[in-house]
């Protein structure tokens, strides 16, 4: 059957309404250019809207020939674009390339006779947002602004370093002391005892203390009156010096050994020193509190805390650390277990001793059981091939974790028992379609042999969504069967087993798809 065509006039209409560039408001990419000295090249296409015949995208059986190849039903798109359109009608219907036609020659009639925008002014806008008026714009003018604001306070009292960050749309200017220096802070009646609180903090245990300024006064340095005043900064960051420090936790008696690495930092207050790190990739934060007695000796404290967030929207298939994170938990909340640290700084050990039983005991078997999930789940998906962000805040039903525990075990080869493992006689309902002649046959034997078991593929909740996983067959090896009751359902007989399992007994369960 013939096609109804477009005309060259009606092609060129279509071009010249929308200044030659593609239709599509996500493209609007040129169509022409020129090729050599005098030729040119079009990758532009007079697409039809409607098909051109039966069949085609879109065809609107409606549409007499006429208007089949009319101006109404053409639209102009680069080659690409015509492609895709034509390759997915159903996400590109005509409603939509009749709305991106209006569009075209609305933009085209909008942007005649002006210039258009190039990657120029991205670079003059920037130039204009920083306060200068060179039209340009360097890789270096961030730092040089960082610098600028530097040089500035450094000006105002030159006894303190200071230095700058911006992140998250908030500034921080960090200010430390050249040489000692005094000063007075005078404080609102209001804050008084959030500063009291903090200051001693901060001086006696070498913590961060973090401080409103409404109402206080500085005297001693303009430049604390620049950052207050003129800054208008909402709060204070006091922070003690800190060294950097390596914490090692050793487990050696345990299996598999524990050599996990904290990095942190140590600081000093005048009643203790503070180490606080994080480690398994921030999964683990690690707190240890040193306080001299009597004498030379020094008492330590110990706090581990579990953070699972650092998990949250990683690769569920790959999960960071979650092995040495599970062996690690698994120490800790072991009574038998004997776990002991060496702090290090500079390449020197600085301390030593045991950590000390956690406090929240029950938050951090909440915690080790879902790094259980999360292994359970890293092995499923690895042998199903699949991909999917941890969702930590996923509710997980008991049955779902005890359905993929099952699973998992499979995958890993572990669903089977031995005799000594099964308590008193295990039982199964078997469906007949034969009357049950096969079976009765094996009862009447009494003889020990190989019973297979069959399931169908199932489906396991992994945060929240379902995957297949592919049949299984159990064997149970040797048993012998025994009838406790038999109930006919039209032509099947359910017949109700006790099986006797021999001392040697077996069971193993293995997927029917092998991964």
């Amino acid at each position: 059957m013939a096609r109804d065509d477009f005309t060259k006039p009606t092609k060129n209409q279509a071009y010249q309404r929308v200044a030659g560039r593609c239709s599509n408001p996500d493209c609007r990419a040129t169509t022409s250019a020129p090729v050599g000295e005098v030729d040119f090249s079009n990758v532009g296409v007079g697409a039809h809207i409607h098909a051109a015949s039966p069949g085609g995208p879109r065809y609107l059986a409606a549409m007499t020939a006429e208007d089949r190849c009319g101006f109404g039903n053409i639209i102009w798109l680069c080659q690409t674009c015509s492609t895709i359109i034509d390759r997915d009608p159903d996400s590109y219907p005509a409603e939509t390339l009749k709305a991106w036609k209006t569009s075209a020659e609305a933009r085209a009639l909008m942007e005649q006779g002006k210039r258009l925008p190039d990657e120029k002014d991205i670079y003059r806008m920037a130039a204009m947002a920083m306060g200068t008026r060179t039209p340009g714009f360097y890789p270096e003018a961030i730092g040089n602004v960082h610098k600028a604001l530097v040089d500035q306070l450094e000006a105002v009292d030159p006894r303190f370093t200071v230095s700058t960050t911006y992140s998250g749309g908030n500034t921080t200017i960090t200010v430390g002391a050249k040489e000692t220096v005094s000063f007075s802070i005078k404080i609102a009646q209001e804050s008084a005892d959030v500063w009291r609180k903090g200051l001693q903090a901060s001086i006696d245990e070498g913590r961060e203390a973090t401080l409103p300024l409404d109402g206080v006064v500085f005297e001693g340095s303009k430049l604390f009156d620049v950052l207050h005043k003129d800054a208008d900064l909402a709060s204070i960051t006091i922070m003690p010096t800190a060294r950097p420090a390596v914490l090692k936790i050793l487990a050696p008696q345990t299996e598999p050994a524990i050599f996990e690495t904290i990095n942190g930092q140590l600081t000093a207050g005048r009643k203790q020193i503070r180490f606080a790190g994080a480690g398994c990739g921030g999964l683990l934060d690690v707190e240890i509190i040193f306080t001299p007695t009597n004498g030379d000796d020094v008492h330590s404290v110990s706090t581990l805390t579990t953070n699972l967030k650092a998990w949250q929207g990683k690769e569920a298939a790959n999960p960071p650390y979650l092995d040495v994170f599970i062996n690690l938990l698994e120490a800790i909340l072991d009574p038998s277990a004997s776990i002991s640290f060496v702090l290090g700084v500079d390449g020197n050990q600085a301390a030593a001793g045991k950590f000390h039983t956690p406090k929240h005991m029950e938050a951090m078997n909440e915690t080790l059981a879902f790094a259980h999930y999360a292994r359970r789940a890293r092995n499923v998906l690895r042998y199903l091939r699949k991909s999917a962000p941890i969702d930590i805040f996923e509710s997980i039903s008991t049955d779902d974790h005890r359905a993929l525990a099952r699973v998992s075990d499979i995958v890993e080869g572990k669903l089977s028992y031995q005799r000594s493992q099964i308590t008193g006689s295990p039982t199964m309902t078997v469906a007949c379609s034969d009357g049950g002649i096969s079976l009765m046959e094996v009862v009447r034997k009494g003889e020990f042999s190989v019973l297979q078991q069959k399931e169908p593929a199932s489906m396991v909740t992994i945060y929240g969504k379902q995957y297949e996983v592919p049949p299984t067959t159990s064997y149970y090896s040797p048993v012998k069967l025994h009838i406790l009751s038999r109930k006919k359902k039209k032509e099947i007989i359910d017949f109700r087993l006790r099986i006797e399992m021999a001392d040697n007994f077996t069971s193993q369960t293995f997927f029917d798809v092998q991964h």
